[in-house]
C-alpha cells in the first residue's frame, strides 16, 4: 500500500519588548483524546485537524513579563488566539486524526516537525536569535488507558519528524481487535514555554508542520 499522508501547519511567534517583557507566540490546534470505530468497508482515507478547521493556522502566545524571569524563571502557559475553539480543559488546542480503510492492518502516525524553530522577526531588536521548539512543552489530556494509542503529554524535540503517536489498527495483534477498519484519535494539548533561557529583547515567530499518515 502506498502511505496516505496529510498535512496541518500551525504558527509560532515570539516577541520581547525592553528588558522586561518577552513575549512568545505559538501557532498550536487543539487536541482531545478519545477513539471511535467505525466497523465501515471504505476506500483509505485520513483526516487530520489542529486547532480551527479549514485554512486556518492558529497561535498559542506565550507573554514573558519580567515577574516571570526575575528573581527566578518560572514556566509560562500559552494562550490561544481566538480563532482557536474552546477547549477542556480551557486554554487548550485539539488535535484529530482519523483513519479509514477497506482490509487488513494499517499504521496511523502522527509527526510533527519542529526543526525550524522560532525565529527573531527582523527589526525588533533580537538580531539573529533563534528559540529551539524545544522550550515549548504540553500537557495531554483526555488521554485513553491505552499510552501507545495516544498523544501523550512532551515537549518539542526540534527535529523534522517527531512521532507523536502510532496506532496499529485493526488485525489480528493490534491493540483493538480485527472486527473495524476505522479509527479516530483526539486529545487536547495545553501548552506551556519552559523559560528556562534568557533570549534577547524581541519578537519571534516560528511554524511547526504535523503530518498524520496511513501506512
Amino acid at each position: 500500500m502506498i502511505p496516505l499522508p496529510v498535512r496541518h501547519r500551525m504558527r509560532a511567534l515570539c516577541g520581547r519588548h525592553g528588558p522586561a517583557l518577552l513575549a512568545c507566540a505559538c501557532a498550536c490546534g487543539p487536541a482531545q483524546a478519545v477513539f471511535t470505530f467505525f466497523p465501515l468497508d471504505v476506500p483509505r482515507t485520513i483526516l487530520l485537524q489542529v486547532g480551527a478547521s479549514g485554512a486556518t493556522v492558529n497561535t498559542v502566545r506565550f507573554n514573558v513579563t519580567g515577574a516571570q524571569i526575575s528573581p527566578s524563571p518560572t514556566p509560562v502557559p500559552g494562550v490561544p488566539d481566538a480563532l482557536t475553539p474552546g477547549t477542556s480543559p480551557a486554554g487548550g488546542v485539539r488535535v484529530r486524526m482519523r483513519g479509514q480503510w477497506g482490509s487488513g492492518n494499517q499504521n496511523l502516525v502522527l509527526t510533527v516537525n519542529s526543526a525550524a524553530g522560532l525565529a527573531c522577526v527582523p527589526g525588533s531588536g533580537c538580531g539573529s536569535t533563534v528559540i529551539p521548539f524545544t522550550t515549548v512543552g504540553w500537557i495531554a489530556h483526555d488521554k485513553d488507558s491505552n499510552a501507545a494509542s495516544d498523544i501523550q503529554s512532551g515537549s518539542f524535540s526540534g527535529s523534522a519528524s517527531q512521532t507523536l503517536v502510532s496506532v496499529l489498527c485493526c488485525g489480528p495483534g493490534s491493540a483493538f481487535g480485527s472486527s473495524y477498519r476505522s479509527v479516530e484519535i483526539a486529545n487536547t494539548l495545553v501548552f506551556t514555554y519552559s523559560n528556562a533561557t534568557l533570549y534577547p529583547a524581541g519578537r519571534y515567530r516560528g511554524t511547526v508542520t504535523f503530518t498524520a499518515t496511513l501506512q
